[in-house]
Protein backbone atom coordinates (compact mmCIF):
# COMPACT_ATOMS: atom_id res chain seq x y z
CA UNK A 1 0.00 0.00 0.00
CA UNK A 2 2.91 2.36 0.50
CA UNK A 3 3.64 2.27 -3.26
CA UNK A 4 0.06 3.28 -4.07
CA UNK A 5 0.22 6.13 -1.54
CA UNK A 6 3.62 7.18 -2.93
CA UNK A 7 2.25 7.27 -6.48
CA UNK A 8 -0.83 9.21 -5.35
CA UNK A 9 1.28 11.84 -3.53
CA UNK A 10 3.57 12.21 -6.56
CA UNK A 11 0.56 12.66 -8.84
CA UNK A 12 -0.93 15.21 -6.44
CA UNK A 13 2.34 17.19 -6.28
CA UNK A 14 2.60 17.09 -10.07
CA UNK A 15 -0.99 18.30 -10.52
CA UNK A 16 -0.34 21.14 -8.04
CA UNK A 17 2.76 22.15 -10.00
CA UNK A 18 0.74 22.12 -13.24
CA UNK A 19 -1.93 24.39 -11.74
CA UNK A 20 0.59 26.91 -10.41
CA UNK A 21 2.72 26.91 -13.58
CA UNK A 22 3.21 30.27 -15.27
CA UNK A 23 5.05 30.33 -18.58
CA UNK A 24 8.38 32.15 -18.62
CA UNK A 25 8.51 35.52 -20.30
CA UNK A 26 9.48 35.33 -23.97
CA UNK A 27 13.18 35.76 -24.58
CA UNK A 28 12.72 37.09 -28.09
CA UNK A 29 12.44 40.72 -26.97
CA UNK A 30 13.35 40.28 -23.33
CA UNK A 31 15.48 43.43 -23.26
CA UNK A 32 12.73 45.58 -24.73
CA UNK A 33 9.73 44.30 -22.77
CA UNK A 34 10.39 46.43 -19.63
CA UNK A 35 10.50 49.56 -21.82
CA UNK A 36 7.48 48.63 -23.93
CA UNK A 37 5.25 51.57 -22.97
CA UNK A 38 8.03 54.11 -23.46
CA UNK A 39 9.01 52.74 -26.86
CA UNK A 40 5.40 52.73 -28.06
CA UNK A 41 4.86 56.25 -26.73
CA UNK A 42 8.01 57.54 -28.43
CA UNK A 43 6.93 56.03 -31.72
CA UNK A 44 3.45 57.54 -31.40
CA UNK A 45 5.05 60.94 -30.84
CA UNK A 46 6.93 60.52 -34.13
CA UNK A 47 10.36 59.51 -32.86
CA UNK A 48 12.51 57.72 -35.41
CA UNK A 49 13.81 54.23 -34.84
CA UNK A 50 17.36 55.61 -34.70
CA UNK A 51 16.40 58.03 -31.94
CA UNK A 52 14.70 55.24 -29.99
CA UNK A 53 17.83 53.10 -30.43
CA UNK A 54 20.03 55.94 -29.11
CA UNK A 55 17.76 56.51 -26.11
CA UNK A 56 17.79 52.81 -25.31
CA UNK A 57 21.59 52.80 -25.58
CA UNK A 58 21.80 55.54 -22.94
CA UNK A 59 20.15 53.17 -20.45
CA UNK A 60 22.33 50.22 -21.46
CA UNK A 61 20.00 48.40 -23.86
CA UNK A 62 21.84 47.89 -27.13
CA UNK A 63 19.62 46.69 -29.96
CA UNK A 64 19.40 47.32 -33.68
CA UNK A 65 16.87 49.36 -35.59
CA UNK A 66 15.43 46.23 -37.22
CA UNK A 67 14.90 44.67 -33.80
CA UNK A 68 13.00 47.72 -32.61
CA UNK A 69 10.86 47.69 -35.77
CA UNK A 70 10.04 43.99 -35.32
CA UNK A 71 9.28 44.56 -31.64
CA UNK A 72 6.89 47.41 -32.45
CA UNK A 73 5.17 45.36 -35.14
CA UNK A 74 4.76 42.45 -32.72
CA UNK A 75 3.50 44.68 -29.90
CA UNK A 76 1.03 46.49 -32.17
CA UNK A 77 -0.19 43.19 -33.61
CA UNK A 78 0.85 44.11 -37.13
CA UNK A 79 1.93 41.42 -39.49
CA UNK A 80 4.38 42.37 -42.16
CA UNK A 81 3.81 40.89 -45.60
CA UNK A 82 6.30 38.18 -46.50
CA UNK A 83 9.23 39.37 -48.51
CA UNK A 84 9.02 38.60 -52.19
CA UNK A 85 12.18 37.47 -53.77
CA UNK A 86 13.00 39.18 -57.00
CA UNK A 87 13.73 36.57 -59.60
CA UNK A 88 15.73 37.51 -62.63
CA UNK A 89 15.25 35.36 -65.66
CA UNK A 90 18.28 34.81 -67.85
CA UNK A 91 16.53 32.66 -70.42
CA UNK A 92 17.93 32.82 -73.88
CA UNK A 93 16.23 32.06 -77.12
CA UNK A 94 17.92 28.94 -78.47
CA UNK A 95 17.39 27.32 -81.86
CA UNK A 96 17.14 23.57 -82.42
CA UNK A 97 20.90 23.27 -83.05
CA UNK A 98 21.74 24.80 -79.70
CA UNK A 99 23.13 28.04 -81.05
CA UNK A 100 22.01 31.33 -79.74
CA UNK A 101 19.51 33.12 -82.01
CA UNK A 102 19.20 36.39 -80.12
CA UNK A 103 21.53 37.99 -77.58
CA UNK A 104 20.35 38.10 -73.98
CA UNK A 105 18.97 41.41 -72.75
CA UNK A 106 21.94 42.03 -70.47
CA UNK A 107 24.64 41.24 -73.06
CA UNK A 108 26.62 44.15 -74.53
CA UNK A 109 25.93 44.66 -78.22
CA UNK A 110 28.98 46.74 -79.05
CA UNK A 111 31.50 43.87 -78.84
CA UNK A 112 30.46 40.81 -80.86
CA UNK A 113 32.16 37.47 -80.32
CA UNK A 114 35.18 36.92 -82.52
CA UNK A 115 35.23 33.12 -82.38
CA UNK A 116 31.98 31.25 -82.76
CA UNK A 117 32.02 28.29 -80.45
CA UNK A 118 30.58 24.95 -81.47
CA UNK A 119 29.24 24.42 -77.96
CA UNK A 120 26.51 26.37 -76.32
CA UNK A 121 28.01 28.98 -73.97
CA UNK A 122 27.67 28.16 -70.31
CA UNK A 123 24.82 30.04 -68.73
CA UNK A 124 25.14 31.76 -65.38
CA UNK A 125 23.96 29.86 -62.34
CA UNK A 126 24.14 26.25 -61.20
CA UNK A 127 24.41 23.35 -63.60
CA UNK A 128 21.12 21.54 -63.89
CA UNK A 129 20.68 18.20 -65.63
CA UNK A 130 18.67 18.32 -68.81
CA UNK A 131 15.79 15.81 -68.35
CA UNK A 132 15.73 15.06 -72.09
CA UNK A 133 19.25 13.63 -71.90
CA UNK A 134 18.69 11.32 -68.93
Amino acid sequence: MSEVDDIATRAQRFNDAVRTFTPPSPTRHAKLMPMKEGIVELRQKGASLRLIRELLATVGVFVGIDTIARFLAEVNGETSPPRSRRRISYRRAVSAKGTQTSPPAHAPTSTPRTEPSAERPRARGPRVADPRNL
